[in-house]
């Protein structure tokens, strides 16, 4: 009557194995597969923040030398995988770009403050990817709103410049608006952005044709009024969407060794029980009473 231990014994062996071999080819897989790319990303995206960084303080301070190297150094990243990875492609085409513009100014003359505008998109995008809930850019949301206002208060002025006065403050918010394309765009794509955009485009035809009496009140009105909503509807992206990064993540819990587990467990808990019935009665043979 050895059957009665023998056969959960192995059992009990099998499924230790293939728990013990479950867990060492999980770890394995979840070394190769995961820790190792997601930290080279994060080192990427990393470097690639302090170069954007850096390339901004040498355009706020016109050093020219530097944010030529800084140039040079971003023109490697670009050039490798890391836009395979994170982000939207049009954010990182927006980035490269801005990148080549700045390029070019640097190497065809000019101001620093020619080339600021670009330094300042591209470093916006790069911490719109290190901290995607809590990115620079979204700081913007009380300032846009504060040049909408302005706006609007101009157009609605008790005096006959009132569409001149609101045509002059779309500078700002234009401005405002085009400093954090990048940023939008690789984390959400290029379609909030190109909305907020043909917005205002489309308000500053209203408001010049305004000036030249070729439109009426009531349509700029409107116009005000959907420039707001899509601005409202830009940041409101950012809390209702999650920004996903290409890699995959590998699940850390394994079903198939926990089951085999269980099952090594109870096949040992027979094995005991039909041990400890072997040895009291070997033969299988009851006693007469």
């Amino acid at each position: 009557m050895s059957i009665r231990f023998i056969v959960p014994l192995v059992i009990c062996i099998l499924m230790a194995a293939g728990c013990a071999n479950s867990i060492w080819f999980g770890k394995s897989s979840l070394y190769a597969y995961s820790d190792q790319p997601m930290q080279g990303t994060d080192k990427q995206l990393q470097r690639f923040d302090g170069i954007a960084t850096s390339l901004y303080e040498a355009a706020y301070m016109n050093n020219r030398q530097a944010g030529f190297q800084h140039i040079q150094q971003l023109q490697v990243i670009l050039t490798g995988d890391l836009k395979h990875v994170v982000g939207n492609r049009e954010g990182w085409s927006a980035i490269q770009d801005d990148t080549e513009l700045v390029l070019h100014k640097l190497t065809g003359g000019g101001n620093g403050a020619d080339w600021l505008m670009e330094a300042a998109r591209i470093r916006l995008a790069a911490d719109a990817l290190v901290h995607s809930q809590g990115a620079l850019w979204l700081q913007y949301e009380k300032v846009m709103l504060d040049d909408w206002i302005r706006v609007d208060k101009a157009w609605k002025r008790q005096t006959d410049d009132g569409a001149i006065a609101a045509r002059a403050s779309m500078i700002s918010l234009e401005n405002h608006a085009t400093r954090v394309s990048s940023a939008m765009s690789i984390q959400f794509g290029s379609m909030r952005e190109s909305e907020l955009h043909e917005r205002i485009r489309y308000t500053n035809r209203l408001l010049e044709a305004s000036i030249a009496n070729k439109t009426n009140e009531a349509m700029i009105d409107r116009s005000l009024v959907a420039l707001k909503d899509a601005m409202l509807r830009l940041f409101e992206q950012n809390t209702s969407e999650e920004v996903v990064p290409v890699i995959a993540t590998v699940p850390i819990s394994n079903p198939l060794s926990w089951t085999l587990f269980l099952g090594a467990i109870i096949s040992a808990v027979l094995t005991w029980t039909g041990w400890r019935k072997y040895k009291s009665d070997p033969f299988g043979v009851k006693p007469l009473p």
